[in-house]
């Protein structure tokens, strides 16, 4: 949407409207033909602007703009022609927009319209692959589910105040059809009830004794909805549109699923780093309904354990890239080398990489064995640092001094001389391959060459 050229174009036909303004006298106190333009004029849909407009254009006219919302009594402006601009509330809804013509000495005309403001949250950031379980903040948009845990959902008197009743950790597995229901708030702010083929039934379903069963209309998520988020409370818009259980509402609990509510509002608190979401809701003059869910995260495709792959050729160095011409490793290096082949390289979902390499590890001669061979793992890389990874499909980086894939010595500014010269930093060229079970990763050390390893997940 091109705002610009929208404002461009209603201040064009105000001024065409102005060049008519002297007609005869006779005329200029005449009001008819009133009208006006509506414009959306921001791309989140709530900036809203009003142009109202006659068939024979006076100054002298008074137009009056009641953009329709009923909770706001600073929505009505006065104009003699210039665009009259309101802000939306943060959600999808109609107005019923007043525009009134007023004209000392004539009667007042008054016109309406009816505007749909379709609102659009601004996208979020998505689960960026910084820091590699992407912990960059997501808000509400993605997919939920009730938190697998004690607690997870309750009700009592007064808000956070469970003592009437709180779910076990016994009925995540009894009521697993429940547990595994999803909440989808996507990012254009359409909402989604994924029940699946079965949900947990109560007798004002027409299921006795309670238990799972198929979802029944209209909270079956077969209906349209919308939400709105503004950080402390959640709207959700659209009959049988729910949160936890399809009988809580704002007004109490309903006794027959045809008496489903258009909306129901919760009061929301996004936390430990937007994957946890509790939302509390007050029911009639009854008491308080809690419910806690968790943000399914996909994960990176790398987050897992890896190790070398047991076979010749799993890690070589060369001149080139994929040229490991100057050594290779051997088929026997997996059983004379197996102190090496079994160090595990772990990719935590938390965006945190760790180095496990147990009792003994392969040591050359700059770590101090001479002759190179298995002994135990030396500082700082033996995996006892702090360490994160980033990575973006294509490339990876380890940050934390000591840690590092394949063989410890190597960087991208060379070979190690010294374990206390260790970097803090390694980038290495990745690449994913057989459904993200294998990983091969090449790094130019200094301007010498370049080293190849190649990884199986465990």
């Amino acid at each position: 949407m091109n705002l610009k050229r929208i404002i461009t174009s209603l201040i064009l036909v105000f001024a065409l409207g102005i060049q008519f303004s002297c007609e005869d006298d006779d005329q200029l106190n005449i009001i008819e033909g009133l009208d006006f333009v509506i414009a959306t004029l921001n791309e989140e849909g709530t900036e809203t602007g009003v142009l109202p407009q006659t068939a024979i254009p006076d100054g002298r006219i008074v137009y009056t703009v009641d953009f329709g919302n009923p909770n706001d009594t600073e929505d009505v402006f006065q104009t003699s022609g210039p665009l009259v601009i309101y802000d939306y509330p943060l959600e999808t809804a109609t107005y019923t927009i007043t525009v009134t013509a007023s004209l000392t000495g004539k009667e007042d005309v008054t016109i309406t319209k009816d505007h749909t403001v379709v609102f659009v949250p601004a996208p979020d950031p998505g689960p960026g692959n910084g820091g590699g379980g992407g912990n960059t903040p997501t808000g509400i948009v993605g997919t939920w589910k009730l938190a697998p845990e004690s607690g997870a959902f309750g009700v009592g008197p007064a808000q956070d105040d469970v003592s009437w009743f709180s779910s076990s950790a016994d009925d995540v597995a009894t009521r697993a059809c429940l547990f595994d229901d999803e909440y989808v708030f996507n990012a254009d702010g359409t909402f989604q009830n994924v029940l699946g083929a079965d949900t947990w039934l109560e007798g004002w379903q027409g299921q006795d004794p309670e238990g799972c069963g198929a979802p029944v209309f209209p909270h079956d998520g077969s209906s349209s909805a919308t939400y709105s988020f503004d950080g402390s409370s959640l709207t959700l818009t659209g009959t049988g549109a729910f949160m936890g259980l399809a009988k809580v509402n704002n007004d109490g609990e309903l006794s027959d699923p045809s008496l489903a509510v258009d909306s129901i509002t919760y009061i929301a608190e996004l936390t430990e780093n937007d994957t946890r979401l509790e939302l509390d809701i007050q029911f009639g003059d009854i008491g308080f309904w809690k419910f806690k869910f968790v943000k399914q995260v996909e994960e990176a495709p790398i987050v897992g354990t890896w190790k070398l792959a047991p076979e010749s050729g799993a890690f070589g160095v060369g001149p080139a890239q994929d040229d490991v011409s100057w050594f290779s490793s051997s088929s026997d290096d997996v059983a004379t080398r197996a102190c090496l082949f079994d160090d595990e390289y772990v990719f935590n979902a938390d965006g945190t990489f760790q180095n496990i390499l147990g009792a003994d590890t392969w040591l050359e001669g700059w770590q101090g064995q001479d002759p190179e061979g298995c002994g135990a793992p030396v500082f700082p890389h033996d995996g006892s640092n702090a360490a994160t990874y980033s990575f973006d499909g294509s490339s990876l980086t380890l940050s934390g001094t000591g840690a590092f894939m394949g063989l410890a010595k190597v960087n991208n500014a060379g070979e190690l001389s010294d374990p206390s010269l260790a970097v803090d930093s390694i980038t290495y060229i990745a690449e994913l391959t057989e459904n993200n079970t294998r990983l091969e990763l090449d790094i130019q050390f200094g301007d010498i060459g370049y080293w190849k390893f190649k990884f199986v997940k465990q």
